[in-house]
């Protein structure tokens, strides 16, 4: 019974030690295959959002009314003048960029 055994280990032995069979080549996908187009860059920082009634909503809450040339007189009674290339240079020489809604983003 020894022998029998003995003869089935070492004819299992050598299974044990042969090399992995290959599968075939190996792709490696890049990130970009499969995943959705990166959509253009939103701008951040504090909005002034252009209301449908024909007012602004800065970024406290309050509102003031749009003037025809795409200014704004804050609450304060300082004036947010247009610069000309579809923004705003608020009182403190801040410029603010439009937003593609008929608004403006602030640094």
């Amino acid at each position: 019974m020894k022998i029998v055994w003995l003869g089935l280990g070492l004819s299992a032995a050598p299974a044990g030690c042969n090399a992995p069979h290959q599968q075939g080549p190996v792709v490696a996908l890049s990130p970009s295959v499969g995943a959705p187009a990166a959509s253009p860059a939103i701008p951040t920082g504090r909005r002034i959002v252009y209301d449908v009634g024909g007012v602004f909503v800065l970024p406290d809450g309050s509102t003031v009314a749009a003037d025809p040339s795409g200014g704004f007189t804050l609450p304060n009674g300082s004036y947010a003048t247009p610069d000309g290339a579809g923004g705003v240079v608020l009182p403190n020489g801040t410029r603010c960029g439009p937003d593609g809604a008929r608004g403006y983003v602030c640094p």
